[in-house]
């Protein structure tokens, strides 16, 4: 993990929670290429606010368009990672978005193998999503 020396962020208090964003808010699983899938997460999420053609010109590249590229914007939707109006193309990060952004910029897909639940199981709120993370 590339935290920076001296900060006071919980390092499993953010594998915690990546890891309940991605096996429970994204439906992912953990066989097949989840690593990949992560990267593709982190990469897509990196071009939000896709308001500009050449950003989700570039998200329809990296998630091969058409009916593909619309369930993968509106799986990152329904995570509360996205938010968008009247087109997906449009679509901007949420403060959960943003915080998940910075973490998996922090965190390698392999160091979540160490996660569990945060909270002891229980609901996140908006609280998570407002921690700061170390500048990656």
């Amino acid at each position: 993990m590339r935290y920076q020396e001296g900060s006071t962020v919980d390092r499993e208090s953010t594998l915690d929670h990546l890891y309940r964003i991605f096996y429970d808010d994204l439906g992912m699983c953990g066989c097949g290429l989840p690593g990949e899938a992560y990267n593709l997460v982190r990469d897509l999420l990196a071009l939000a606010p896709l308001y500009e053609e050449s950003r989700w010109r570039l998200a329809e590249t990296l998630t091969g368009g058409g009916d593909v590229h619309h369930v993968v914007l509106s799986s990152l939707d329904r995570a509360g990672l996205l938010e968008h109006g009247s087109s997906l193309n449009g679509a901007w990060l949420t403060s959960k978005g943003a915080w998940c952004l910075t973490a998996m910029r922090l965190v390698e897909y392999d160091e979540m193998a160490e996660a569990g639940y945060p909270h002891d199981g229980g609901e996140c709120t908006d609280v998570c999503w407002s921690v700061p993370l170390p500048a990656a």
